[in-house]
């Protein structure tokens, strides 16, 4: 029996809006807005997010996260679009983040077993863990602004992986010029 078909995440990413708005909307199909009805995002942390926060000397409260996450996405125009829950998740993330970066400094990274033997210590892989969780917390919300923003935003979570990715370029075909890899 065929058990071929699309998977979900399954072929290109569309490109965002300001993007498609910037090249005249080659597709010449109507580009999509997200419109919704309700009052959106006030930008108003919820209360959790203050007794959540574990007292780390010098880092940033997650109230404090909060609010300059909102101040990077004001910008886009997309605020609205965005449920709270979604960006205090994320300053959660980030902010459990913050606390095991603090913690893993104090605290040995690799151990030895024995003479030729070492492993990472299981503290480490936790906190590679919350890198994953920060940024899968952050996909949603940027998925959300690139794809209603008519405004050219860059995603602070990927400038290295582009400065990286996009300075590459391919080789050149036979008798043809030399095209970036993006």
């Amino acid at each position: 029996m065929p058990r071929g078909g699309a998977r979900k995440g399954a072929g290109r990413k569309p490109k965002p809006l300001a993007e498609k708005l910037a090249a005249g909307n080659p597709g010449h199909r109507p580009l999509k807005r997200v419109q919704f009805d309700g009052s959106g995002n006030d930008s108003k942390p919820p209360d959790y997010l203050g007794l959540l926060e574990k007292r780390v000397p010098g880092a940033p409260s997650p109230i404090e996260i909060y609010h300059e996450t909102v101040r990077y996405l004001e910008p886009s125009d997309c605020l609205n679009l965005i449920p709270t829950a979604l960006i205090a998740d994320y300053v959660m993330a980030k902010y459990y983040l913050i606390c095991a970066q603090f913690d893993l400094s104090k605290t040995a990274t690799v151990i030895q077993k024995s003479k030729t033997e070492f492993e990472i210590t299981s503290f480490t892989e936790v906190m590679l863990k919350l890198q994953k969780n920060v940024l899968a917390c952050w996909e949603p919300i940027w998925d959300i602004v690139s794809r209603n923003s008519e405004r050219l935003v860059a995603n602070p979570e990927q400038d290295p992986i582009l400065m990286l990715v996009g300075s590459r370029q391919r080789k050149t075909a036979k008798g043809g010029a030399a095209s970036e890899q993006s």
